[in-house]
């Protein structure tokens, strides 16, 4: 059974033998009248010595059609053989053409490599039959970007706008949607624009739905029924319309079933409940056991954050809402927010807003100014403002925890602590370790003999940690009854007795969590007004297909 399960993982992780890096991919489609489109892709990238031809699978097509494929390379026209492309000849005779391998249920793009390095492709082909006729609206639902693509795109964009005279594209004539992908959609400017907010991967896809009012096409291709029958089938497993973050389930889920069946989704399932949660890249073991007393990796949230997200081996570890909760915590305990009793409530605080952000990192900043704009000009963050603000400007909020993440590998990077990139050193091993020991300590420090340590300054930390954990109110709950002097001096530090931490503790909690759902609910607007692109759904999609890239 451990070689079934070592091949099938072999066989999932294959994209880490190959070295062509795609660092951006910038997709045009100029839409006409009749619903046929002229698609243009860019690709920046460096491209390795393996592999011939470089080529994406385009299927699904039903009654859409593929073809005119010309391409260019660092601005050089390549030969076009049209459909007579030959997947076995050498890497010699592919450089400088392209063509169309026809498929049963598509077509596969395809192009010579070239000499390794640097290359920028302009690839363009047709496709008749993008939007379709609906009885109550115009409509498509087309995968972009395949899932399954060992060189996956470290960032893509996808601009759709008309070819034609026709009204302006707005919310009041359009609808869009996306899924698969960390990122977000909208209409703007007349055009419709989904975009990553970070890289891609193996299980990473990009899909996007859009439906039309009446009137501005005249699709040659009439499917008939409605439209809303198309986005109802690419919302089902979505998170649109959900209060909380999605998660990538959806997707490892897809990578999984496909190659290794549910003989891996349960493997995925008892490896969880063993313990057997971590990235050996990262942290050099996939089970983590044992106790780390002391504040890990330097007190650095970002890469705290940056290691528990990359560091799960099935999906992110943590909520994206705790690190935002853990800095709100952090400056209470450094005296950069005063908590005050809300007039109006005994059950409730406030806060105010008395230092600079002069020591602050420019992520951390953003957020705290953030915050400060809610309060207003009182500089008191009252009942419901945060969650107001985040509401409003739902795409900073549910941008900053990619940020965050981005800004902990950069700690990373800047420590020498990579291999290469997503792959750590013994040493940078060994402190990714340490956060999960020091988490594991605080789950489980009441069973330890030695305790902890009763200094004020190192609980403040503890308790900043344990939010970003999401045990703060428990580790609090704990501290208070092992060390009630102690706690009570770090209540004090902070202008409250120790009830009125316990509950100041917990309302950091549960305000970043209001405030990042609302971005998130405002953001994976089910009705098609644009935000956070969904990780799940997109069903019923046209074309793409699994894999493409390098072979």
């Amino acid at each position: 059974m451990k070689r079934l399960f070592a091949l099938v993982a072999a066989a999932v992780l294959c994209a880490a033998a190959f070295a062509h890096e795609v660092r951006d991919l910038d997709i045009n489609v100029a839409v006409n009248k009749d619903g046929s489109a002229v698609v243009t892709q860019r690709w920046s990238m460096r491209v390795d010595s393996e592999n011939t031809e470089w080529y994406i699978p385009v299927e699904n097509l039903g009654p859409m059609t593929i073809g005119s494929l010309s391409v260019t390379d660092n601005g050089v026209p390549m030969q076009s053989l049209g459909d007579k492309w030959d997947v076995d000849r050498s890497r010699s005779w592919k450089t400088g053409k392209c063509g169309i391998v026809r498929k049963r249920n598509g077509a596969e793009l395809c192009w010579g490599l070239g000499e390794p390095g640097a290359h920028n492709w302009e690839v363009t082909f047709v496709l008749t039959g993008l939007v379709q006729a609906y009885d109550d609206a115009d409509a498509f639902n087309f995968m972009f970007v395949n899932p399954g693509m060992p060189d996956a795109p470290e960032h893509v964009r996808v601009t759709i706008g008309p070819a034609f005279d026709c009204p302006q594209w707005t919310y009041d004539n359009t609808r869009v949607w996306a899924f698969g992908f960390y990122g977000d959609i909208n209409v703007k400017d007349g055009k419709v624009v989904a975009e990553t907010s970070e890289s891609m991967d193996y299980s990473s896809k990009l899909i996007t739905a859009v439906k039309f009012e009446k009137g501005i096409f005249q699709p040659a291709v009439s499917k008939g029924g409605s439209a809303q029958d198309l986005i109802d089938k690419a919302l089902e497993d979505s998170s649109y319309g959900e209060d909380d973050p999605a998660e990538k389930w959806f997707l490892i889920g897809f990578a999984l079933l496909f190659i290794g069946g549910i003989f891996l989704i349960i493997y995925v399932a008892i490896a969880s409940a063993l313990g057997y949660k971590w990235k050996k890249s990262i942290f050099g073991r996939t089970k983590i056991d044992g106790w780390y007393r002391d504040i890990p990796l330097d007190g650095n949230l970002f890469a705290a954050e940056y290691t528990l997200a990359k560091g799960a081996r099935f999906g992110n570890n943590t909520p994206a809402q705790n690190i935002i909760g853990a800095f709100f915590l952090r400056w209470i305990m450094d005296g950069k927010l005063k908590v005050m009793p809300d007039p109006k409530s005994d059950k409730r605080v406030n806060l105010l807003f008395e230092a600079d952000t002069a020591s602050m990192d420019d992520v951390e900043e953003d957020l705290y100014q953030w915050a400060l704009s809610a309060a207003g000009d009182n500089r008191i963050l009252e009942k419901n403002e945060f969650e107001k603000w985040s509401t409003k400007n739902y795409k900073k909020m549910t941008a900053w925890p990619d940020r965050a993440i981005a800004r902990g590998k950069t700690w990373f990077r800047d420590k020498g602590y990579f291999l290469s990139e997503g792959t750590c050193t013994t040493e940078g091993q060994q402190q990714a370790c340490h956060l999960i020991e020091f988490r594991n300590f605080l789950k489980d420090f009441t069973l330890s003999g030695e305790r902890a340590s009763n200094e004020v300054g190192l609980w403040k930390d503890y308790l900043v940690f344990a939010q970003l954990f999401g045990i703060a109110e428990k580790v609090a709950k704990q501290f208070k009854k092992l060390y009630p002097s102690v706690y009570e001096e770090v209540a004090r530090s902070t202008g409250m007795d120790s009830d009125r931490f316990t509950y100041m503790v917990l309302w950091t909690n549960n305000m970043s969590t209001r405030s990042f759902g609302n971005a998130i609910a405002k953001a994976g607007n089910i009705n098609g007004t644009g935000g956070h692109a969904s990780f799940g759904g997109g069903g019923g999609f046209s074309g793409g297909g699994f894999g493409g890239g390098g072979r």
